[in-house]
């Protein structure tokens, strides 16, 4: 998705709809093994599509923060 963003002509709009809803966790957060070999393969994909590098990788990552917060 990133790639296609970043190469397309034309413009990007807002759809103000939920096209897709995800359940929190899955495998790829179970343990810290497969968090970490997940960040790298996110890293290796942001380098090779020349879209991002850590600073993208931390901000993925701190933005799934809340999921883990109970919320009453």
């Amino acid at each position: 998705m990133l790639r296609m963003l970043t190469r397309m002509s034309g413009r990007v709009v807002y759809l103000p709809e939920v096209l897709v809803r995800m359940r929190v966790g899955g495998v790829s957060n179970r343990s810290v093994g497969k968090i970490l070999q997940k960040s790298r393969e996110d890293y290796r994909a942001l380098r090779s599509n020349r879209v991002g590098g850590l600073g993208a990788l931390a901000w993925k990552n701190l933005s799934k923060l809340p999921q883990f917060v109970r919320r009453g």
